[in-house]
């Protein structure tokens, strides 16, 4: 019934969560395949590699020209795709809840989740 979004590093509410979707390029290394938190892995909503780098890493990008960007990737059919699979799974009723391994403490909103959620919610 919701959209949500959280960092891989708050505690999982199996009640509260539903469906968890990893949206990350790459499995995270501190967490070892036991303790794995999310049903799924959809790497196709993830940023690129390079863009990750040119914002995460390297801060030579702004908030702005990151999300300008992400918007740009995000156009590939595989990514259209499971944005639909997304919508449509709310519109059924069920709780969703996206991942990544961005501290919301640290980057607030300003990660690819709350872009996702935001296409989602305004298709």
């Amino acid at each position: 019934m919701t959209l949500k979004v959280k960092s891989l590093k708050e505690k999982t509410v199996e009640e509260f969560d539903g469906l968890r979707i990893l949206i990350a390029r790459y499995r995270p290394r501190y967490l070892s395949k036991s303790n794995e938190t999310w049903n799924e892995w959809w790497k196709e909503l993830a940023p690129s590699k390079s863009l990750h780098k040119d914002y995460m890493k390297d801060k030579k990008i702004d908030w702005t020209e990151y999300k300008k960007r992400f918007l740009m990737e995000i156009k590939s059919t595989d990514a259209q795709e499971r944005i639909r699979k997304l919508k449509q799974l709310v519109n059924d009723g069920k709780d969703i809840t996206l991942l990544c391994y961005c501290d919301s403490t640290i980057v607030g909103d300003h990660c690819h989740r709350y872009i996702i959620k935001n296409l989602v919610e305004n298709m």
